[in-house]
């Protein structure tokens, strides 16, 4: 089946980074700090939820994550490191703990064990230190490092990374070498809108803030999706392109919340109608301050997933399985397969 002739499928794509996506800006003594460790006991619900329901889905991992203990992290720490222009931006000033359990916001090797068990899920790297590819101080050089870096600390765990997920969505095109040289064939482009290009964070305004809310709940039409035959970039490159960000739950929202629910369902339908990618994405940390209202959210989708399997064919597949598809491996899941475990 060529690329273009494939049918729909949702895409399930999270940022998993606990503190490392965060330390610029939430330190120990605010309270989203306390959402770190709660949200440790989502990633075992979220992994307990797509086992059970056949969901494929892509975990982009922080590399320092991979390490149990600060003693094993240190083996995998680059020499060549961005030398940022803003330093609240370098991670290799943060302090870390012995291990897991004194530190359990920036050491997680335990959970991605637990991840890269569950049937289905993929391991992917979201870059080694939470590496932004936009931002003053950093070059292609310390890139390719970080890179290495994660892919070194993969191995350690039996794991080749194929895909990525640039922090911020900071993709930049000059790089794609490095990623290429560096083992991926696969990343995860910004969402195909105005208010989601990629951008250094400090011209990151109010007003593109506010565009992608408002976007969210009162878009006039779904979520954008990829056609199949979009996928594979000249340079060999997959980008699958996010079509929306699941956010956590906001009890001042809660009388719009209908209209982002419609909307969501609405381009998972566009999506599986028309034969194109749906790609959700979102971090476990968004769950954990409002856990069953956001876990409603997505048994709700899921559920809007599982009659579009059956009437339309729809898939459930990670970034990796749309590589593989779009470049000819052909090892995805057959239509109405996705209940099964691998």
């Amino acid at each position: 089946m060529s690329a273009a002739a494939q049918p729909g499928a949702l895409v399930i794509s999270l940022d998993f980074e606990l503190h490392w996506g965060m330390r610029d800006r939430v330190r120990p003594s605010d309270p989203a700090f306390t959402d770190l460790s709660a949200s440790r006991a989502v990633v075992v619900e979220l992994c307990d939820l797509f086992a059970q329901r056949g969901i494929r889905a892509t975990w982009a991992t922080v590399g320092f994550l991979f390490a149990s203990t600060r003693s094993e992290l240190a083996v995998f720490l680059p020499r060549t490191r961005p030398v940022y222009r803003q330093p609240e931006l370098d991670p290799y000033r943060e302090t870390v703990g012995d291990d897991e359990a004194s530190d359990p916001e920036h050491l997680a090797g335990s959970q991605v064990r637990l991840v890269a068990s569950t049937p289905g899920q993929e391991v992917a790297s979201h870059t080694f230190s939470h590496f932004y590819c936009l931002e003053d101080g950093q070059d292609e050089e310390s890139f390719r490092a970080d890179l290495a870096a994660a892919q070194a600390i993969a191995a350690q765990h039996d794991l080749q990374l194929t895909s990525l997920v640039l922090p911020r969505n900071q993709w930049n095109p000059r790089y794609a070498a490095a990623v290429i040289d560096n083992g991926f064939n696969c990343y995860r482009g910004p969402q195909p809108s105005w208010g989601h290009k990629s951008k250094q964070h400090d011209k990151q305004n109010a007003f593109n803030r506010a565009s992608r809310l408002v976007d969210t709940y009162t878009g006039l039409t779904p979520p954008p999706t990829m056609a199949w035959n979009q996928v594979q970039e000249d340079n060999g490159l997959c980008n699958v392109a996010a079509s929306a960000f699941l956010r956590p739950f906001e009890p001042r929202r809660r009388l719009v919340e209908p209209l982002r629910q419609s909307r969501l369902r609405g381009g998972l339908r566009d999506a599986a109608r028309r034969g194109r990618i749906f790609h959700l994405w979102w971090h476990p940390h968004n769950f954990a301050r409002h856990p069953g209202q956001c876990f409603a959210l997505l048994n709700n989708l899921l559920d809007e997933f599982d009659r579009l399997a059956t009437s339309e064919g729809m898939r459930s597949l990670s970034m990796r399985d749309v590589a593989e598809t779009v470049r000819g491996a052909c090892t995805t899941p057959k239509p109405g397969d996705h209940r099964k475990t691998n």
